[in-house]
């Protein structure tokens, strides 16, 4: 359910500021040296991720494909590749806390951890400016009014109440 009114496209996308926060609560249970809970919200984080790309993949970047202006650096392949490289990313994170010990976590291995993840943090970061500049603009402009309120209505993009991840993850 969405906890704020989306009147364009590019709205959809604000899906990414509920991720990074819950990406930074992963980060600071990492640093507490709170291994499950590092992973409860790595995993709500990947969970989110994964939704959020699978709806730009399988309905928006079609969309786009067909009726956009290919413009360099935002074809189709470039979000699609680094759709695939997120989930690559995550499954490195993912395997690389799994082998952090619960019970007393070597500072080195959360430095280590925490290192990768400015990586991750940097391509999303990319990621994301790439798709607020051109992916989301370009929509806008090839949709019509009553194709944008069908997608708005289709289209989840949102992750509820961050600072509460469902207990069940």
């Amino acid at each position: 359910m969405r906890s704020a009114q989306v009147h364009d496209l590019a709205d959809l996308n604000n899906i990414h500021h509920q991720l990074e926060e819950l990406f930074h609560q992963h980060q600071v249970a990492v640093l507490k040296f709170d291994c499950a809970g590092a992973k409860t919200f790595l995993d709500s984080f990947e969970e989110g991720m994964s939704i959020h790309m699978k709806e730009e993949n399988e309905i928006l970047l079609p969309l786009y494909r067909e009726r956009a202006v290919q413009i360099r650096g935002g074809d189709c392949a470039v979000f699609i590749g680094e759709h695939e490289k997120i989930v690559e990313w995550l499954g490195r994170l993912k395997l690389r806390l799994s082998r952090i010990p619960l019970t007393d976590p070597r500072p080195q291995d959360i430095l280590a951890l925490l290192d990768d993840e400015a990586h991750f943090k940097k391509f999303i970061e990319h990621h994301t400016l790439r798709e607020n500049r051109i992916l989301y603009p370009e929509l806008e402009r090839v949709v019509t009014p009553k194709e944008k309120a069908g997608l708005i209505r289709l289209l989840t993009f949102s992750l509820g109440d961050p600072d509460n991840p469902p207990s069940d993850i």
